[in-house]
């Protein structure tokens, strides 16, 4: 499998989990402790949201990660004087990396960030039911609506027009029959007593 390097800007919004070999981990944990302004210089993230892989340069050193969705969603807090403290972002997606490129099958991590998480999405977490034919019908539903949105933007001019029930167009006489239908027909006694 061969990598393909984007060249195009990410900008996340979201903060994420790097996890890193054993050794190169000590390494950077190291460089952020000693010397943190070094880091910018030996550490270069370049991502790909589309097929949710990635590439880590630190130093020399070149691994490839999966980006993956966590089970939890984590909150991150930012602190200054180690007693008010801030949530800065929420947490839910990890970057997994390694030495050598790995087919990136599955987008969502089965375990969490701590021991005692580990194989949460099959121990805690209910499978969800779901209906084949009904996800199809949804699906193909979903896609004529953007298909009917796209060609309405693309119209030079659009109209629309609101039929009720049975075939009714103005709303005064959808109502007015309804009514009807609900109390009956109003007798000429009644509109007497009104008028």
């Amino acid at each position: 499998m061969e990598f393909e390097y984007y060249n195009e800007k990410t900008e996340l919004e979201q903060q994420f989990i790097l996890r890193l070999p054993m050794v190169e981990a000590q390494k950077l944990r190291y460089i952020m402790d000693t010397k943190p302004e070094k880091v910018k210089k030996l550490l270069k993230l370049d991502l790909n949201l589309n097929d949710n892989s990635g590439i880590v340069k630190f130093g020399k050193l070149k691994m490839y990660g999966s980006l993956k969705k966590l089970p939890t969603i984590i909150e991150s807090y930012k602190t200054h004087d180690k007693v008010t403290i801030c949530k800065t972002a929420d947490i839910n997606q990890i970057l997994i990396c390694d030495y050598g490129i790995k087919e990136n099958k599955k987008v969502e991590y089965l375990h969490g960030i701590s021991p005692p998480l580990k194989n949460v999405k099959k121990r805690r977490f209910r499978k969800t039911m779901i209906n084949t034919d009904h996800a199809i019908e949804v699906e193909n539903i979903e896609r004529e609506l953007y298909y009917l949105l796209r060609t309405d933007l693309e119209a030079v001019s659009s109209k629309y027009k609101i039929t009720y029930e049975n075939g009714y167009e103005d709303k005064e006489n959808y109502l007015s029959n309804k009514e009807a239908n609900l109390f009956g027909n109003i007798s000429s006694e009644m509109s007497e007593e009104e008028g």
